[in-house]
Parts: structure tokens; C-alpha cells; sequence
């Protein structure tokens, strides 16, 4: 799940025959519609059918990029943290402890997963060479080599703790696997520091060609617009 999970926070090439801009606008947009609906939603059924909507159209451009299956298998260890904590809410608010409103807590679970595939979409869409050029583009040296090696940091961690726990559990066959936790941490943290210092000394491939628009940002715009009217329309007739 942890591999799966890494698919999602990384750069498909798929996704390049799109103009740089309208793939920078696609998670913005997303992600203002997500805090607009939480915002302006007069009814708690208002604000799930617009997260709904939202969902829908991340499902659909995750899938194009990564394939559906390859999407919910990235999302199944978040979904199981997000019905754990879920579950955790409703026991509580059952035995009177200090909890939000049962009827609540499914629409704020549905909140964190249609923002958390919103932020993998920053990291599938645009990838690291791009987010360096535009901060030098900016004048924004410093950043321009801190934000990439941030970006690869967290999938870099996650793809290795991955392979290490496989290689653990085909060694163990899935016994005693306590007593490896700490090394399996550490040598995770070590590998994949140590790639992140190779780009730092070495830094990263010569500088890319950017397309900025493209034919094809028609659809992306078009659904965009859909997706806006929408939501829009939603909170007129509500």
C-alpha cells in the first residue's frame, strides 16, 4: 500500500501534453472550489453534493493519469487512517467524551480525502525540474533548489520504507517483525537522505523547455467550467 501510496506523489509524463499553466490551474482551482464549498455551503447536504462533485473530477483526471485501480490502490492506506480516526469520533461520541456531531463526522472524512488528492494532484501534474524553472523564472534561486529536493523527500521516504518492509517480511515470513521496526526506519531515513545528497552535490538535470499551452488545454478548460457552473448553480437553487 505504501508503493501504491508513492505512485500518487509522483510525476506521470503522461500529463505532458498539457500546457504548464492549465496544469498549475487545475489543483488551484480544485482547491479553491474545495475551501469555497466549505465556506459558502448553506446546508451540510449542499456541501456534500458540491465535495461529491469535486471528487468526481479528481477521480477523473487521477484515473487518466494513473488508471482507476492505480488510484484507489494509492488510496487505500489513507482511506484506512481516515476510517480509523472516523470510527474513533463515533465511539467517542457515543460515550458521551468530547467529539464532533455523529452526523458530522462522514463529511468530514469526505473532506480529507477530496483535499489530500487534491494536494497529490501538485505532485502528479507538475514535476521537479518544472517547479525549479518557475522559481528561477521568479528570481527565486534559493528556492528553486529547496522546493524540489521537498517534494522528492516524501515519496522517496515512502517508496523505500516500502521495499525495505517487503524485504523484511520475505525474510522474517511475517514473524518477529517488531524487532526490526527501528532499523527499518533508520535505513529507510539513510537511503533516501542519501539520494536527496547525491542532488544536492550533483543537482538536478539541465534545465527543461517549458510548454506553457498546449491544443489540448481546451478539454481541461471545459471541464473546469462544467465543474465551476456547477458548484456555482448548486448554491443558487439551494
Amino acid at each position: 500500500m505504501l508503493r501504491d501510496l508513492t505512485y500518487l506523489l509522483v510525476y506521470s509524463e503522461k500529463i505532458q501534453r498539457f500546457g504548464l499553466i492549465t496544469r498549475l490551474i487545475i489543483p488551484i482551482v480544485v482547491l479553491y472550489l474545495i475551501f469555497h464549498t466549505r465556506l459558502y455551503s448553506s446546508t451540510l447536504l449542499e456541501e456534500i453534493v458540491g465535495l461529491i462533485l469535486i471528487l468526481i473530477y479528481e477521480m477523473l483526471i487521477a484515473s487518466w493519469i494513473r488508471g482507476f485501480k492505480g488510484v484507489i490502490s494509492g488510496l487505500k492506506l489513507y482511506l484506512i487512517f481516515t476510517a480509523i480516526s472516523s470510527v474513533v469520533f463515533l465511539v467517542s461520541s457515543l460515550f458521551g467524551m468530547l467529539a464532533p456531531d455523529p452526523t458530522t463526522i462522514p463529511v468530514a472524512a469526505l473532506r480529507l480525502v477530496v483535499f489530500f488528492i487534491a494536494l497529490t494532484l501538485l505532485f502528479q501534474l507538475i514535476s521537479l525540474d518544472e517547479w525549479r524553472t518557475i522559481f528561477e523564472k521568479l528570481g527565486l534561486k534559493t528556492p528553486s533548489e529547496l522546493y524540489p529536493l521537498i517534494l522528492l523527500q516524501l515519496p522517496l521516504t515512502l517508496y523505500y520504507l516500502s521495499e525495505s518492509a517487503t524485504a523484511v517480511k520475505l525474510k522474517y515470513k511475517g514473524r518477529r517483525l517488531h524487532r526490526v521496526v527501528v532499523p527499518l526506519i533508520l535505513l529507510t531515513a539513510h537511503t533516501s537522505r542519501s539520494i536527496l545528497e547525491s542532488y544536492v552535490i550533483y543537482g538536478f538535470s539541465s534545465r527543461v523547455k517549458i510548454k506553457l499551452i498546449s491544443k489540448y488545454d481546451i478539454i481541461i478548460y471545459i471541464t473546469l467550467t462544467i465543474l465551476i457552473i456547477t458548484i456555482l448553480l448548486l448554491h443558487v437553487f439551494q
